[in-house]
């Protein structure tokens, strides 16, 4: 039967793959952007971020979207828009033309993960709806994966452009297959779950999020992690590699590749850890995120002794570690009435994206201050200016959220 959860689930996924790989594919060709546009880390900066600011914006809208219209439509149009902008940017003839390009992908995969976790909940019971979010963050990093070395080896057989309009294609067809095969749920005129409708208003649900401190604590540790897990992983990490430790694309994306299994490794089990072990969201977050930021300390402070094999533990440790950064929604939703948890949890989402927008449009200005190397490379100062924004960015928010409350028992 082709309308099966598992096909459906299969389906939908794919383009929160394809959403993972957009997001951070230009730190493998940031060299070949540079140079094509002529343009500086301030400018690769924004190319970068502007995925991300039309991301972000379009999370205010999507719930009650995805509510109403329902998730298959929503998916298809938004699908559809990414599938363009993945065109303009791999044939655009310009700065502007890829600038254009890359926000188009963002708006258009902005609805990807939103999107999948709407369908599951219809379409899977809630005893195993945890499984699935798990599972499909999991999937998600896999594409990843794929943006690092994978990536790296296609654009020296072919070029940047053409393998990214080999992934528009296939970001078309990805579309096609939604549209055709994707069902709301096993009942189109019903929900597979029969969830109630709350009973307090949107301005209400956003009255009691937005004078909450704990929204604001959350949200602003919550901006600084996803900024810099980004910003290093995305964009900075590769140039990085690259600069200072004179590596060449394919070795840059093996290392990059290490921070995505990381994730993949520690997102399920440090859950697991909040849940049996310590029992507190708040603690595992503490613990784990001080180590993720003493990590970027170590990037800033430490280049020459960092082995190869070091480096591909540290970053494998700094995906591990900054993987607990996704508790933080678990934290918040436990906070407010199961009613409005989707609507804390999608505000949550816009100070995630928009952190990675801004952090590393940041990093990149802070970067550019620095004079190039006869090389043509930015010096280690450069990336330590860059890296010294996430630091103290993390310790402040680190520090503002011992204020937070927690739920007693999980």
């Amino acid at each position: 039967m082709l309308h099966n959860k598992w096909f459906i689930f299969s389906i939908v996924i794919t383009l929160y793959f394809l959403s993972y790989f957009y997001r951070v594919s230009t730190a493998i060709i940031s060299p070949d952007l540079m140079r094509e546009f002529n343009i500086g880390a301030e400018k690769l900066g924004l190319l970068s971020s502007i995925y991300f600011y039309t991301f972000a914006l379009a999370q205010f809208p999507l719930g009650p979207l995805l509510d109403r219209v329902g998730p298959r439509k929503v998916i298809t149009s938004l699908g559809l828009i990414a599938a363009v902008g993945a065109l303009i940017f791999a044939i655009g003839s310009s700065y502007n033309y890829s600038i254009i390009g890359r926000g188009l992908i963002g708006l258009g995969v902005s609805v990807a993960y939103m999107g999948t976790l709407k369908i599951v909940a219809n379409w899977y019971r809630a005893d195993e709806f945890g499984m699935m979010s798990a599972t499909a963050m999991a999937i998600g990093n896999v594409g990843a994966i794929v943006a690092t070395t994978p990536l790296a080896l296609t654009v020296a057989l072919i070029g940047w452009r053409m393998t990214f309009v080999s992934i528009a294609v296939f970001n078309f067809i990805v579309v096609f297959l939604i549209y055709k095969f994707v069902k709301d749920s096993p009942n189109e005129h019903h929900h597979f779950n029969n969830p109630t409708k709350s009973d307090i208003s949107v301005l209400d649900s956003y009255k009691m999020i937005l004078i909450n401190k704990n929204f604001w604590l959350i949200s602003v540790l919550t901006f600084f992690w996803f900024g810099a897990f980004i910003g290093i992983q995305g964009l900075w990490g590769g140039p990085y590699l690259m600069d200072i430790f004179n590596m060449s694309k394919p070795e840059a994306g093996k290392i990059l590749s290490m921070i995505a299994f990381g994730f993949i490794a520690g997102g399920p089990t440090l859950g697991r850890l909040s849940d049996r072990v310590l029992k507190s969201r708040k603690k595992l977050i503490l613990i784990t995120l001080t180590i993720f930021t003493f990590i970027i300390i170590i990037f800033a402070y430490s280049p020459a002794p960092l082995t190869k094999s070091t480096l591909y533990l540290l970053f494998f440790l700094l995906g591990f570690f900054g993987s607990s950064g996704i508790i933080t929604y678990a934290h918040l939703k436990e906070l407010f009435p199961l009613s409005i948890s989707g609507t804390a949890m999608t505000n949550l989402n816009f100070f995630a994206i928009i952190g990675a927008a801004i952090v590393q449009h940041l990093m990149g200005i802070i970067i550019e201050n620095f004079e190039k190397l006869p090389s043509g490379a930015y010096p280690f100062s450069a990336y330590r200016g860059a890296f010294l924004l996430c630091i103290a960015g993390m310790i402040i928010s680190l520090v503002l959220y011992t204020f937070s409350d927690e739920k007693k028992s999980i």
